[in-house]
């Protein structure tokens, strides 16, 4: 018999010239490795996400803090510009012959809109400052806070631009009640179910600042009737009016583009399916728009018209692309955001068709409405992409915790009363002094036998 082991040795016996092969023995796999590398680079990943998690919120307590100061000095001046005609001074577009009482009311509407701007977009730990301070903060309070500012900022843009409203019955005080409880109402639903969000509080402060220089710089300006031009022609003075419309412009632009990432991250999250390349074509439409924005501000209508032509163009390129794309970029897009997308869309092509091809209305009014769709949609793309319920859990994420605590605590205490019970009793049996018969028996025990 020959036998055949591994590696084709054969051992030779004189029985049988059968033939047979041992089982190879099974190779080693590094399963253990593996599954440790796979582990590390999960626990780099969370790590990244976390970090990067931290420097969002970070980088948007910062802005919050910096936009609210804006929007609160460009609205007190618009205040400031209302009120000054009361006092019997000369108004114009320079700084000089002011009245007291007017520069006092000017910072009392400022800080008035400070302090409701910074109760409405605090944070948790914001709001836990408060509590100890001895004010008491809900979402309801600080939605009508939120809600009231923009209604004044809408009553103050229409104030400024009364003459463009005298065609429509009654006039601006119509159009202000209107458009401005419209306004207020809208934001109240949503601040009250999203305030909850960072990233829709910051963004939320970014769209305001855009809207309060374009209000202070409309109270500022001496061009005359520039909505029948475009909102461009604020910015041309080369005055305290060009440098607010300008300064808003350009802040709320650069805004934009530090929140990019923070917008995104409902959809990046794994229940949509989205690819990191589509996650990212999103980003980079995101940022390219608040670049074009911010160069609206920086190169001003008369200062180079066709630039500024091209970064108003490419402001609304780079929000139609995303928007109609959006079912390409995000498979599992939430079916309301895609289709609002597209609505939004439509509306904007069909304002240029009226506008360009029709003359139905200036270029004001559609520069309106392109750049209300434009942060309507990037709001919508923030809050309809959480996990339902999720805005309002974060709210009682503390609390939960406290309880879960408290629980844990009460279950700790328990076992230990239970297992108190258990073993006192054997306890205080040891430590019972022995009467005399036990003493003498123990005495026995430890008697040593001769």
């Amino acid at each position: 018999m020959t036998t055949r082991l591994q590696g084709d040795d054969r051992v030779a016996s004189g029985a049988t010239t059968t033939d047979f092969v041992l089982p190879a023995e099974p190779q080693p796999v590094d399963s253990q490795g593996r599954e440790a590398h796979r582990a590390a680079a999960a626990r780099r990943r969370e790590a990244r996400r976390r970090l990067a998690e931290l420097r969002d919120h970070a980088t948007a307590a910062v802005m919050r803090r910096v936009l609210t100061t804006l929007v609160s000095l460009f609205l007190g001046v618009a205040v400031f510009q209302l009120v000054a005609p009361k006092f019997d001074q000369h108004i114009d577009a320079a700084w000089h012959d002011r009245h007291a009482g007017a520069i006092l009311v000017g910072a009392c509407a400022a800080l008035a809109v400070f302090v409701a701007l910074t109760i409405a977009s605090a944070s948790a730990a914001g709001i836990e400052l408060l509590h100890r301070l001895g004010v008491r903060s809900t979402p309801e309070n600080r939605a009508v806070l939120a809600a009231g500012s923009w209604f004044g900022a809408a009553a103050l843009g229409v104030h400024f631009s009364a003459a463009a409203f005298s065609p429509v019955p009654g006039g601006q005080w119509v159009v202000a009640v209107v458009l401005g409880g419209g306004l207020a109402l809208a934001v109240f639903c949503l601040h009250r179910v999203a305030v909850h969000d960072h990233a829709y509080r910051t963004f939320n402060l970014a769209a305001m600042t855009l809207a309060a220089g374009a209000i202070a710089s409309m109270s500022l300006t001496g061009t005359g009737p520039w909505w029948a031009l475009n909102f461009s022609t604020l910015g041309t003075t080369d005055d305290a009016a060009a440098f607010s419309f300008n300064a808003g412009a350009v802040l709320s632009g650069l805004a934009m583009v530090l929140l990019a990432r923070t917008l995104t991250n409902g959809l990046a999250a794994p229940r949509f399916g989205a690819s990191q390349a589509g996650i990212r074509m999103l980003r980079i439409c995101i940022v390219l728009l608040g670049l074009c924005l911010a160069g609206v501000g920086l190169v001003p209508i008369d200062t180079a018209t066709d630039v500024h032509n091209a970064f108003a163009l490419g402001a609304a390129v780079c929000f139609a692309v995303p928007a109609i794309c959006l079912r390409l970029l995000v498979r599992g897009a939430p079916r309301q955001l895609i289709v609002l997308s597209i609505v939004f869309v439509a509306v904007e092509v069909v304002a240029m068709v009226l506008y360009d091809g029709l003359h139905v209305f200036s270029l004001t009014v559609f520069e309106i409405v392109a750049f209300s769709l434009i942060f309507i949609w990037l709001i919508a793309l923030t809050v309809m992409s959480r996990e339902p319920g999720a805005i309002k859990a974060k709210a009682t994420d503390a609390a939960d915790a406290t309880l879960a605590a408290l629980h844990a605590a009460q279950h700790r205490v328990a076992r230990g009363a239970k297992v108190l019970r258990v073993e006192l009793p054997a306890i205080l049996a040891e430590e019972r002094p022995p009467d005399g018969t036990e003493l003498e028996h123990r005495r026995n025990a430890r008697r040593i036998p001769s």
